[in-house]
């Protein structure tokens, strides 16, 4: 079970968008990390158009204005990622000049001719990492870092699993959906509640 991919579903699907699976992920060994990194292949059919307006660093208010995106993830699970990076600014930066590799970004970015998702037409590129720095200044390295590189759109883990945890329900069933049947649990156990959740 890939965790981070299940939560990246349930979000895109939460969200109205269709979410499959794309491009290939290669087999490795447990002591090599691959440099192709999962992506999926999202779609919402009620939004017309990608707007051009779309900032860098996005929120869940943001997914209205994409109607389709490949999206990408730097997580806990395909890199060197650790707890202690969360609150500390100079290990992110770190971490992103050293794990946001452009052939590992464009791999996922620049599906070939034989992928569907290939003639998905105008689409835009997006990155989800398990956080981003505080300080307004050493966010605008990383987010213009990201950019040069072909990213068009920043999403934390955080702020997914936030928007998740506020749509779940202790008294609703989610059949089929076993990510939401987690937090479903943690909050029917009183393990997290509202007031303990921040926006972002």
């Amino acid at each position: 079970m890939d965790i981070e991919h299940d939560l990246m579903e349930a979000y895109f699907e939460s969200n109205g968008f269709l979410v499959r699976q794309a491009g290939r992920v290669e087999s490795v060994t447990v002591r090599k990390k691959p440099e192709s990194i999962m992506t999926l292949a999202i779609f919402n059919p009620a939004v017309p158009e990608n707007s051009a307006s779309l900032g860098v660093r996005l929120y869940t208010g943001d997914l209205i204005k994409i109607r389709s995106a490949l999206v990408s993830s730097i997580g806990w699970g395909n890199s060197e990622f650790v707890n202690g990076m969360l609150d500390n600014d100079a290990l992110l930066v770190k971490f992103f000049k050293k794990e946001v590799k452009e052939n590992r970004i464009h791999s996922s970015f620049n599906p070939g001719p034989e992928l569907a998702e290939s003639g998905m037409g105008a689409f835009s590129r997006l990155l989800v990492v398990p956080a981003l720095p505080r300080n307004e200044s050493k966010l605008s390295e990383i987010l213009s870092l990201l950019q040069e590189i072909g990213v068009d759109g920043v999403l934390t883990l955080r702020s997914m699993l936030e928007n998740l945890l506020r749509q779940s329900e202790p008294s609703k069933s989610y059949p089929g959906k076993p990510f939401f049947q987690v937090l479903k649990l943690l909050k029917a156990y009183e393990l997290t509640k509202e007031p303990q959740l921040e926006m972002f």
